[in-house]
């Protein structure tokens, strides 16, 4: 069985370093009260602490899971970040609560970001910075690097469909895909900087600066990423998770042969913004 939380690859040395440069980039003198969006298992509310001081943080994730793993990272720590379940576009705290908020590698995954941007404006004081870095923009992938990823599904799916030819041949049940449950993988047009830019300014937002920072991902790191569900869903869905994590997780090694290299640069979108 492999390992479905988001643990292992939030806490790979590439994934850590590409949010240390985020997280240290931000200039967060003198602020005292901090909102770590889809926090998961508290990997920006860690940096946040080591590099900025700050005094208070709160925490949100919709994963259950995640948030446990997150309050047990912190267990003997000194002022640790509070963490409540829920989701970004509904936030359980008072308007004008926070003199910043970040969200790690998630902005993609909501569905309706003006909704996202006025709840975030809501909590933030006057003048409150909302920062965000995400690897799901128009123009992540650097030229060539697309055949590791379109590999990388292509053995995924052969995976599964030795897997269910044995489980077929000792007269197990076959592995079912129910079509339709999710968008194809990498069918849909991800936002540019200038498309970002825009939806922060009609939501109350100046953006202050954007730029591209490179992360180096290996075939460990691909296979952490893959076997997590939230991810596994999305490239294989229909498949049921733990099929879906497992035939990732396989296919990384034989992709990156093919791929001929032993990393694989990848672009990271940066924003930084201030509520109006």
């Amino acid at each position: 069985m492999v390992n479905t939380t988001y643990e292992p690859f939030s806490r790979q040395p590439e994934y850590i370093e590409v949010n240390r440069g985020f997280i240290a980039s931000l200039g967060l003198h003198g602020c005292a009260s901090l909102l770590d969006l889809a926090c998961g298992t508290g990997t920006l509310s860690d940096l946040l602490k080591e590099i900025w001081k700050v005094a208070s943080i709160a925490g949100l994730d919709l994963s259950r899971e995640s948030l446990l793993l997150a309050r047990e990272h912190f267990r003997i720590s000194e002022d640790p970040p509070g963490f409540f379940q829920g989701t970004a576009d509904c936030l359980p705290f008072a308007g004008g609560s926070f003199d910043a908020a970040v969200m790690g590698n998630s902005i993609h995954n909501l569905p309706d970001q003006d909704l996202l941007l006025r709840e975030i404006a809501r909590v933030l004081r006057p003048g409150g910075r909302f920062a965000f870095n995400t690897s799901f923009f128009a123009g992540t992938f650097p030229p060539g690097t697309e055949v590791l990823y379109h590999e990388w599904l292509k053995e995924a799916v052969g995976w599964i469909s030795r897997k269910d030819a044995d489980l077929r041949r000792q007269g197990q049940a076959p592995i079912r895909r129910k079509k339709g449950t999710s968008h194809r993988a990498f069918s849909r047009t991800w936002p540019t900087p200038e498309e970002f830019t825009s939806l922060l300014e009609r939501n109350g937002f100046t953006v202050r600066w954007y730029t591209h920072r490179t992360i180096l991902l290996t075939e460990e790191s691909l296979r952490m990423v893959g076997a997590y569900s939230g991810m596994a869903k999305v490239l294989l869905s229909g498949y049921p998770v733990e099929i879906a994590a497992a035939a990732l997780d396989a296919a990384a090694s034989p992709a990156f042969a093919a791929f001929g290299r032993p990393e694989v640069r990848r672009l990271w979108l940066e924003v930084v913004a201030e509520k109006i």
